[in-house]
């Protein structure tokens, strides 16, 4: 038996208790499924059966399925996220209310302690740590997010994953380019630009490459330039062993 399910935020749980009772769990990409997307009449059940029929004609555009090690590490890596996010939006209202939130501003720094001794044990997250902007925390994030790097077959196709590359329109046999897509994983792409905001700041390379952009472009532009050019770092680390060359980066 077969059973296809689309993307979600509970699909973890769903696949726990499915996945042992099936011959195969197809985790479906909402936004490929043109056939619902367009359809005038939405509910479970006519989603339901649109799937069944995708299933059985092998018309699903699957979307990959994070082994158990990689989901368990974003399920981490998220927390940590969303409660240094909450902390802030607390901080920013009032400093009793943050004050009443302690016992959550502990939990972070658990959760900080836990993430740095897993990055101390993971090579690949040293490694990532040699790029500008990158450090423990951000580090493991990146590697629950992004997965088996053997997956993206090319940079490109890691900048996509992450929505940081322009959306093209095609008309009358025109191209042209707008901003990014915005679409894959919302995290990474956080993430990146996180990093390139720290990286202006902490590497004299990364900072002459904003800079030189900033002459054409609006700084928000330049700073998304800078969070996909050293995305691109990550891909050469962790697909070709390359490690990070500060004195070639802004040449590049």
């Amino acid at each position: 038996m077969q059973v296809a399910v689309e993307a979600c935020g509970f699909w973890p749980a769903f696949r726990e208790v499915v996945e042992p009772e099936v011959k195969r769990l197809v985790l479906v990409h909402p936004q490929r499924v043109k056939a619902i997307a367009s359809a005038k009449l939405k509910n479970d059940r006519v989603d339901s059966e649109t799937l069944a029929h995708l299933l059985r004609c092998e018309l699903l555009p699957e979307s990959w399925k994070a082994d158990r090690e990689t989901q368990a590490r974003r399920q981490q890596v998220r927390l940590r996220t969303t409660l240094v996010r909450q902390r802030t939006r607390l901080k920013n209202q009032v400093h009793a209310v943050l004050h009443q939130q302690g016992l959550r501003s502990e939990e972070i720094q658990r959760q900080n302690l836990q993430l740095s001794e897993k990055a101390k044990q993971d090579k690949r997250a040293r490694w990532l740590q040699t790029i500008p902007g990158i450090g423990e925390c951000s580090a493991m994030m990146l590697l629950a997010e992004i997965g088996d790097i053997g997956r993206f077959g090319s940079k490109e196709a890691l900048c996509s994953y992450a929505g940081l590359v322009p959306r093209v329109r095609e008309s009358a046999g025109k191209a042209g380019r707008g901003g990014i897509t915005r679409q894959g994983s919302s995290w990474l792409r956080w993430i990146m630009v996180e990093a390139a905001q720290v990286a202006t700041r902490c590497s004299p390379a990364a900072k002459r490459y904003y800079e030189r952009l900033l002459r054409k472009k609006h700084k928000h532009v330049a700073r998304v330039a800078l969070a996909r050019k050293l995305l691109i770092a990550v891909y050469a680390l962790l697909h070709h062993g390359v490690v990070f060359e500060e004195e070639n980066f802004a040449a590049r």
